[in-house]
């Protein structure tokens, strides 16, 4: 805390008066009691703190929770002077309020702005607007050009986008050209739903009103071993995962009490004390070629994959499945030579790697680099 310029006292020493000298008795400065001994100012001997504070600021925006066919006021959320207290400068001060601006005008303004009806007859008509899932990470959207309003030509876009269903709607592309009627979008995430809308514009600068939205979820996040990673095969030999084919057939292996599946969320409820295994051949029905940029590094490199890759691992005696994200130091693997490895190191890599992931049945255990795994689920095709 810093320095306020008052001088406190947490003790009490009791003195003689007669001669000032110290009886050896202290006691605890209580408010509450008689001989309490409030703060003073003593600037000399406890300079204050500077403190800075913010000069106002401002932020305008329009709202933009309005229903179709109608337009958001603009609201201004004000911080007012004073409002933030920095020990650094001034401008640290205003950078609090302009943050914090910055964190709340939209909401404000959602809350308190209005909604007025949109006078049509200079508009431009609403387009209508499409998406699609082009790869795992990469949505088209694309829209229709509206019909000219009282002859007036639509030259441009503003497309909005929402990320998840109680997320916010965000300019995301100004299009400034009529026949663009396309955009590709790949700033995205794994398992997430992207919502847009779009708004025409026409030659007087008047904007349409919204269009209805269209949403595409993105595909589920790639579980697999990186490049390199030595994969089984039936005949006890090996090969590197990016070399594996359709059809390959790998060594498998068949776990006593565990009904296998290729739902996750049914493998990871099972469990057991014990782990008996009968070995089996199962064909490679899918592999893809996919990156990542963040994998699980265990044992340096005994074996490296994606986060929510689902692994055998003993814990605490008890054998089970759980994504390689969650495992830890003092868990234990399963070889190909029946033995327990314990697991000594965790490290989290965030560089590219180029990944597999493959499918095999009917049963979905191999072995990676020695280690038995699983692959999750199959890759649809």
């Amino acid at each position: 805390m810093e320095n306020t310029g008052y001088k406190s006292f947490e003790t009490l020493e009791r003195y003689y008066t007669d001669d000032g000298t110290s009886t050896g008795e202290t006691k605890p400065n209580i408010v509450t009691d008689p001989d309490y001994i409030a703060p003073f100012l003593d600037i000399e001997n406890c300079p204050p703190s500077t403190r800075f504070y913010n000069t106002k600021q401002t932020k305008t925006i329009t709202r933009n929770n309005c229903g179709p066919g109608y337009l958001g006021s603009t609201v201004t959320l004000t911080a007012n002077a004073n409002q933030f207290v920095s020990n650094q400068s001034e401008l640290d001060a205003n950078n609090q309020a302009i943050a914090w601006l910055d964190a709340n005008a939209q909401i404000y303004a959602n809350n308190v702005g209005t909604c007025e009806i949109i006078d049509n007859s200079n508009r431009p008509n609403a387009p209508i607007i499409y998406s699609t899932l082009l790869s795992d990470l990469e949505i088209k959207v694309f829209w229709t050009i509206p019909d000219d309003n009282a002859g007036v030509t639509v030259n441009g876009y503003q497309l909005y986008r929402k990320v998840g269903l109680n997320g916010q709607w965000l300019s995301h592309r100004t299009i400034n050209s009529r026949d663009t009627t396309s955009f590709t979008d790949n700033l995205l995430s794994y398992e997430t739903t992207y919502h847009y809308r779009i708004q025409a514009q026409n030659t007087l600068g008047n904007w349409s009103i919204d269009s209805e939205p269209t949403a595409v979820t993105t595909a589920d996040r790639p579980n697999c071993f990186v490049e390199g990673t030595l994969i089984s095969l039936s005949d006890g030999t090996q090969l590197p995962i990016e070399q594996i084919t359709l059809n390959q057939m790998l060594l498998s292996s068949e776990i006593d009490s565990l009904n296998d599946t290729n739902n996750v969320n049914n493998l990871y409820k099972w469990s057991c004390n014990y782990l008996l295994e009968n070995r089996i051949k199962s064909p490679v029905t899918g592999i893809l070629p996919l990156t990542t940029h963040k994998t699980i590094i265990v044992n340096e490199g005994l074996l490296e994959a994606t986060p929510s890759h689902s692994q055998l691992i003993q814990r605490n005696g008890i054998w089970k499945f759980i994504p390689l994200e969650d495992i830890v130091v003092g868990d234990n693997l399963y070889n190909i030579n029946k033995e327990i490895i314990p697991v000594t190191s965790v490290v989290i890599n965030l560089e590219k790697r180029n990944i597999y992931p493959l499918s095999l049945a009917p049963s979905h255990t191999y072995f990676a680099n020695g280690i038995l795994t699983h692959n999750i689920k199959p890759i649809d095709n």
